[in-house]
């Protein structure tokens, strides 16, 4: 009755259809896969077997379970002790805790410590000297710095007074250039007027006094203007060759303190660049010195390290190293515990069924692949 409504509810829809009404044979074939697998498991429950199989496979699985779970934290507390047997080297190391079963491996860690002390006293003497090269540089740059500075200011000083004179010469220029442009105007009025006066000489007009009055009067102004441009004209014309001279000076002089600036610069190279060089070299030796120290404290890090299974072994008495041998032998009890509770579950599985587990893990995997086969035939894919 029961299988008779699992069949109308889940495999008669699948005749309904059109499509699938042709696959009737492959469905049939699942159905009887499915009641095959379900018969044989009836099967094996009533005869007691599938009891045994489940029970075997299950603790079975729990066991193994736990081993793995054993063997992980087996491996985190192992790693746990070495950086512990780590940190007891090193402790041991910096508080001077000695020991006679440990005293070859003391010494050799003690005869690297003093070869890198030895390197870092070097290294420091160098540095020494190093910074007696700085202070030498730093007098040698300010002490042309400011000779530089000085002659700087004196030249910006004289390049001041040329803009001056420079501006003062064109101006000089610029003004007897004008009066040669007004004296130039003025004698072309003079001629102009006295044309006029000879045109108006031979006229007989009623106002020809007045008018030859007026061209006199205009032309002793023009006489008399021409005359004190031509006055002037000289002493603006002396005036610039000794300001011509006061620029040409001044050139010179700017041109003189541009080379003692440059001179100087070349000075101050030379004395800087060998301080310079000196330094350099300094600084390389002091850096190959560093890195050989450094080199030798990473090998004496595994010595170190190493060192502390030596401590490890013997413990010799030592305050600072107290809390180290707790946490450390609470570290072998933990371990020890799991080691013990493995070959416990070691004895259990060797005395388990090993064929009824198997049996079991076989049974579930032909369930599997029984239910596949049958969701493939009901779907039509085979």
């Amino acid at each position: 009755m029961i299988t008779a409504k699992l069949f109308s509810l889940f495999f008669l829809p699948l005749f309904q259809g059109e499509g699938l009404a042709s696959n009737w044979l492959t469905i049939v074939i699942g159905v009887v896969l499915l009641l095959g697998f379900i018969g044989l498991l009836v099967w094996l429950y009533t005869k007691g077997t599938l009891t045994q199989w489940v029970q075997a496979g299950t603790q079975s699985g729990k066991w193994k379970l736990r081993n793995m779970q054993l063997v992980n934290d087996a491996k985190k507390t192992e790693r746990i002790k070495i950086s512990q047997i780590n940190d007891l080297g090193q402790k041991a190391w910096k508080s001077g805790v000695t020991d006679p079963s440990y005293a070859q491996a003391w010494s050799d860690l003690e005869a690297i410590e003093t070869q890198i002390e030895t390197i870092r006293q070097y290294a420091r003497s160098l540095q020494d000297n190093l910074n007696v090269i700085h202070t030498q540089k730093d007098d040698v740059k300010k002490s042309y710095d400011d000779q530089i500075m000085v002659v700087d200011n004196q030249r910006k000083d004289t390049e001041n007074k040329l803009k001056t004179a420079q501006s003062e010469l064109r101006q000089l220029e610029n003004e007897l250039e004008s009066l040669a442009y007004e004296k130039g105007v003025l004698q072309r009025d003079i001629k102009a007027t006295r044309t006029d006066l000879i045109n108006r000489e031979g006229i007989d007009d009623s106002d020809r006094e007045e008018i030859l009055g007026s061209l006199n009067a205009r032309l002793d102004e023009l006489v008399h203007n021409l005359l004190e441009i031509s006055n002037a004209e000289p002493e603006l014309a002396a005036r610039i060759p000794t300001r011509q001279s006061e620029v040409l000076t001044l050139n010179s002089h700017v041109t003189e303190l541009s080379e003692q600036i440059r001179q100087l610069e070349i000075q101050k190279n030379n004395d800087w660049e060998p301080l310079n060089q000196q330094a350099e070299a300094l600084e390389k030796q002091i850096k190959n010195k560093n890195d050989e120290a450094l080199e030798l404290e990473k090998k004496m890090e595994p010595m170190i390290n190493s060192l502390g299974h030596m401590v490890d072994t013997a413990r010799p008495p030592a305050q600072a190293l107290e809390e180290d041998y707790t946490r450390l032998n609470a570290t072998y009890q933990k371990l020890a515990s799991a080691s013990q509770e493995r070959s416990d579950l070691a004895a259990k599985l060797d005395g388990l069924d090993k064929d009824a587990a198997r049996n079991f893990y076989l049974l579930i995997v032909l369930g599997v692949i029984v239910l596949v086969i049958a969701i493939l035939l009901f779907t039509g894919v085979l």
